[in-house]
């Protein structure tokens, strides 16, 4: 008798003893454990041949067959691990999988061959039989698969699963769920899910029956009820959104089911006392080996709260703050597991092994983070929250989904409902969508239900859109597709919202404007689901639609119109009434969406009563204690969080806004691990958070905080910034203009404080075409740019407005240094960048057409974050540069030009684009919603000045003189960077642009 240490020592052993035994049936062949056997040997009798062994990754490109589970055991019999591509897969990512493997060639397990493979394929039927013996039975210790989930930058990674944790975790399956060598169960998962992995070897371990139904049958509830009971099955997986529907459908008399277990999503405990069977639902991501958890789950009738269950297989589980401190009983903490049973790490990623795979601190255990949130119940079970990720920013607000659809689930006639946010787009406001199954023929009344919402969630939290379906998509992983969910909106947005007639008669519109304006509206938005006193972004519209929106106005109103418009009169009714009043008006309307001067140097005024004390503390700016600092939940801001905390013991206070209930901690850490920062324990313990609002008095803050804060911090930096390039001045003047006074007066109270305060170098706006000069000087007043600003967009106007008022501030004695910085373009050693950036869509969008537009040295200012914060953090230590601006962007030939950027991308990487006319080019793709530029399509297309749009007025544009900082940087061995490949290359991957395979490097 063999020592069973493997899935595969657990099959040979069936094999040699029952041979005959009935192993494994789809609609092609039923083999024996006989024919596994020989079958699994002549794989690996050819892998032999080709030199693999332990050590050794072969990748599998299959489907849901009796080959697959033939391949898996040949790969196994050869001593290496192998990694399942599912032929369903989108063609990229067969592809990304394969390169990342690293492996030569590939074996064909499915029942269609494979064509147009990157590399070799060799198909297992091809192979003939054999009966030789194995030569290199795994160890426990070695590689059993890699399975690959999808990743955070769109590339999948690569989880290495060990055999020990393999087969304990399918013999825990199995002993929870009583299967014998009598049982009968299913492979219903697809073959790249790790569930698919747990489905065939609770059989080869048990020495049971593997039974495989045909796809209609897979995804048929009532089918797939009737193929259990047809083929006398005792164990059966389905995938979480089938749950619902299996168990609502009249049993089969004849089934034999005893366990129906599910896994993969958030489960609601649908009615289970008329089942015969039991449901168990499990829980467990691919890093902890499949399942960590497992719920024997009560049914609605008895017990409805969500819950994952207990620990399993010697998993650890734990619930652990921002700080990895346990949280108090019954809150919310994210899942961190321990235990033998953990995944390796990611293949050929140790960054991201480092990352995810943690030590604790205290403990000095091996846990993974989820990134899942769960609070553990009175009676001990995990009640499962939904993903950190989950949390999605709406008008400013944090929202979490699984918030939102458990408030849609509390509401009459909802059986299932999917809460979705629209995909991120540039910075701007974002919609929830919501998908709901009804429980009846009828759905309920949209309006009924946001009603009924709106008793517990605020007004943000409502969807835009609920619409009802008749069941859930679902991926080849049997998940929720929600990709398929958000092309469901898009072809079901036009259909009539349950009390808003489709095509509103003409009597509902008071005018013919308001009538064109409503249709302009429909087009944009894809429904007409709205009245004409609705507001625009209450009916699923958003700021990256305005500019559409707008453009189609104008086309069908022969009238000038400006984004501001939507935003200031964002009803049917009241845009319509002001444009029949411009239009009215004898004069033309005006040819510029300029910002009258008087209101901004009004806005750039300080109140008579802020004033400053004689500051004489040059030591707390050299060694400060104690830091403000703004903005840390933002690209710049927390890159310079890392570094002050790297160049200063001080401790960092840093006020954000969160959403009431919600810690500011996980705002930060979910920037964090955005970026890919990483704090130590003891960074961490240096940094204070608070809830705070900075155009509130006192910040936001409480009394107490304000008053213990303005006598301790020694020194501010203010990166905090609204950053949209769409939204007008009025819009922006709130968080950036009202801001700033309100940090000024933080500044002056108790006793005054140093300000380090981060522009831009926009504030020199296309001042250019009215200077005629070439280059700006640091210490130029800007004063001499205002013509150009004020035709500028919101954002550029308000930070001029924040920089005359920080410049009146210190003449009133506030020392100030003043850091204008030039595009934050990637970190060089990381290639992360913030996504609301436009200049990372324009590369995006440029690599798809191989097209650069026609435009004659536009100057954006590219420089990398890191030296940005680096230098920043360096001069802010020095006090004889109070008073000085500082210009972080680069000089002379370091400064590329638009053409110069792409031509360099040429050089390195073998791109070839071709330079057409600007029109030609955005013609491209303006009318494609789906183009990266879309939603910053006023950019391109607004005109702004001189009948042009912005994008085409920063050509020509000044260089930027940065002497003071080179001089304060002297001998600090911080330098400009040079968009060297190695720095281009990690940006171009974190944008998931493709490298042309010439030059792609080879590991």
């Amino acid at each position: 008798m063999r020592h069973c240490e493997t899935v595969l020592h657990h099959f040979l052993t069936h094999a040699e003893h029952f041979p005959h035994r009935e192993a494994v049936t789809d609609s092609d062949a039923s083999l024996t454990y006989g024919d596994l056997d020989r079958r699994s040997s002549a794989v690996a009798s050819f892998l032999r041949e080709q030199g693999v062994g332990k050590g050794d990754l072969v990748p599998l490109l299959c489907d849901r067959s009796h080959r697959y589970v033939v391949a898996i055991l040949g790969v196994m019999k050869s001593g290496a691990g192998y990694i399942p591509v599912d032929i369903r897969y989108p063609a990229l990512r067969q592809r990304r999988i394969l390169t990342q493997s690293g492996a030569p060639f590939a074996l064909a397990a499915c029942s269609v061959r494979p064509v147009d493979a990157p590399f070799p394929v060799h198909a297992i039927d091809d192979m003939p039989d054999s009966d030789g013996e194995p030569h290199s039975l795994p160890s426990s210790q070695d590689l059993a698969y890699v399975i690959f989930t999808s990743g955070t930058t769109g590339n999948p990674k690569g989880v290495m699963v060990e055999h020990h944790a393999f087969e304990r975790v399918v013999a825990c399956h199995n002993d929870n769920l009583g299967v014998t060598s009598e049982s009968r169960s299913t492979l219903m998962a697809g073959t790249g899910f790790d569930v698919a992995q747990l489905e065939i070897a609770s059989m080869l371990m048990a020495g049971g029956t593997l039974i495989l139904p045909d796809e209609e049958t897979r995804l048929d509830p009532d089918r797939l009820l009737a193929f259990f009971a047809d083929q006398r099955l005792t164990h059966a997986f389905v995938p979480t959104a089938l749950v619902p529907a299996v168990t609502a459908c009249s049993q089969p008399p004849e089934l034999t089911l005893t366990h129906l277990f599910t896994a993969g999503e958030k489960l609601l405990p649908p009615p289970t006392r008329h089942l015969p069977y039991q449901l168990v639902d499990c829980y467990g991501p691919a890093e902890a080996t499949i399942f960590a958890t497992c719920h024997r789950v009560p049914g609605a009738e008895t017990d409805d709260r969500p819950s994952i269950g207990h620990p399993m297989a010697g998993s650890d589980i734990y619930l652990l703050d921002e700080s990895l401190a346990p949280v108090p009983e019954g809150e919310a903490g994210e899942i961190f597991i321990g235990g033998d049973n953990l995944a390796r790490g990611y293949l050929y990623n140790e960054p991201l092994t480092r990352k995810k795979f943690i030590i604790h601190p205290q403990w000095r255990q091996r846990l993974y983070r989820t990134g899942d949130m769960a609070r553990r119940l009175s009676d001990g079970r995990l009640q499962f929250m939904g993903r950190l990720d989950d949390q999605v920013k709406i008008r400013g607000n944090r929202v979490e989904l699984a918030e939102v659809e458990e408030a849609l689930h509390a509401q009459a006639g909802v059986s299932e409902a999917v809460v979705l946010a629209s995909e991120t787009e540039g910075g701007g406001e974002r919609q929830l969508l919501a998908f709901i199954v009804p429980d009846g023929q009828q759905a309920p009344p949209e309006a009924e239900l946001r009603r009924g919402m709106l008793e517990t969630l605020p007004d943000y939290m409502a969807p835009s859109a609920i619409l009802p379906l008749d069941a859930l998509p679902l991926n080849a992983n049997g998940k929720t597709d929600k990709q398929a969910l958000l092309q469901r909106y898009r072809q079901l947005t036009g259909k009539t919202d349950n009390d808003v007639q489709e095509h509103p008669p003409e009597a509902t519109y008071a005018s013919q404007t308001e009538r064109d304006i409503a249709d302009a509206w429909a087009r944009v938005l894809e429904h007409s689901r709205f009245g004409r006193t609705d507001r625009f972004f209450d009916v699923g519209g958003h700021s990256l639609l305005a500019a559409r929106l707008m453009q189609d106005v104008r086309e069908r109103l022969s009238v000038q119109v400006w984004i501001r418009d939507l935003f200031e009169h964002d009803t049917v009714a009241s845009l319509a009434r002001l444009l029949d009043e411009r239009r009215r008006n004898d004069q033309p309307g005006p040819s510029l969406d300029r910002e009258r001067i008087h209101p901004l140097r009004e806005d750039a005024s300080l109140p008579d009563d802020l004033v400053f004390s004689t500051w004489q503390a040059p030591d707390s700016l050299v060694r400060p204690r104690h830091i403000l600092l703004t903005g840390v939940t933002g690209f710049v801001g927390a890159h310079l969080l890392a570094d002050l905390l790297a160049t200063t013991e001080a401790r960092v206070h840093c006020p954000v806004r969160a959403r009431s209930g919600v810690d500011p901690w996980r705002r930060l850490d979910e920037t964090l691990t955005r970026y890919g920062i990483t704090l130590s324990k003891a960074d961490r313990e240096r940094v204070e958070m608070y809830r705070a609002d900075l155009s509130e008095p006192w910040l936001g803050l409480t009394e107490m905080h304000y008053d213990e804060l303005a006598e301790a911090v020694d020194v501010i930096y203010h990166s905090a910034s609204a950053v949209n390039f769409i939204q007008p001045y009025s819009y922006m003047k709130r968080d950036n203009v009202q801001g700033l006074l309100e940090l000024l007066r933080f500044a002056a109270a108790r006793r005054t404080k140093p300000l380090m305060l981060l522009s831009t170098i926009s504030v020199y706006s296309w001042g250019h075409l009215h200077t005629g000069k070439r280059v700006m000087y640091e210490d130029d007043d800007i004063d001499q740019n205002l013509d150009a600003v004020i035709t500028d967009i919101g954002y550029v106007r308000s930070k001029w407005v924040m920089e005359k008022m920080a410049d009146q501030a210190a003449q009133r004695g506030l020392p100030l240094m003043t850091f204008r910085l030039g595009y934050a373009t990637y970190h060089s050693t990381r290639g992360v960048c913030a996504d609301y950036q436009w200049w990372g869509r324009l590369v995006q969008t440029c690599v798809a057409h191989r097209s650069i537009p026609d435009l004659d040295a536009l100057r954006e200012g590219l420089t990398s974050v890191d030296y940005m914060t680096a230098a920043i953090a360096h001069i802010s230590r020095n006090p004889e540069g109070l008073g000085r601006k500082f210009n972080l962007t680069h000089e002379d030939d370091n400064n590329p030009t638009l053409k110069e950027f792409f031509a360099r991308l040429e050089e390195l990487f073998g791109y070839r684009f071709q330079v057409l006319p600007y029109s030609r080019w955005k013609a491209q793709w303006e009318q494609n919603p789906k183009a990266p530029l879309y939603p910053l399509l006023s950019l391109f297309t607004d005109t702004m000045y001189d009948d042009r749009s912005t994008v085409e007025l920063y050509q020509n544009t000044y260089r930027w003189d940065c002497r003071n900082t080179k001089h304060y940087l002297r001998g600090s061995g911080i330098e400009e960077p040079v968009f060297a490949r190695e720095e281009l290359e990690r940006y171009l991957s974190y944008l998931g642009v493709p490298i042309p395979l010439a030059t792609a490097p080879v590991d």
